[in-house]
This record gives structure tokens, C-alpha cells and sequence, in this order.
């Protein structure tokens, strides 16, 4: 009953440690106001001979 108690321990542990980094990553992007979309620079214009 000990190693099952260390057991949960442990994965409660990790639970909550996935839990917060989630929480986290999604309140850091939601703070990020970057917009990616059409983001790549600009193709320069093709030189002709």
C-alpha cells in the first residue's frame, strides 16, 4: 500500500505540473499580439536582361 501511495503521489505531482505548464504557454500567447499570418517577407521583383 506504501509503493501505491508513492505512486499516485508521483502522478498527481505530474498532473499538476502538465497542468500549469499548459496554463502558462496558453497565457503567454494570449498576451503575445504578433500576427504570423502573411508574415514572410516580400519576394523581391525578378530582374530581367
Amino acid at each position: 500500500m506504501r509503493a501505491l501511495g508513492k505512486v499516485l503521489y508521483w502522478v498527481a505531482v505530474l498532473a499538476i505540473s502538465l497542468v500549469l505548464l499548459v496554463v502558462l504557454v496558453l497565457f503567454f500567447e494570449s498576451r503575445d499580439d504578433s500576427q504570423l499570418d502573411g508574415s514572410a517577407l516580400p519576394s523581391a521583383p525578378a530582374l530581367s536582361a
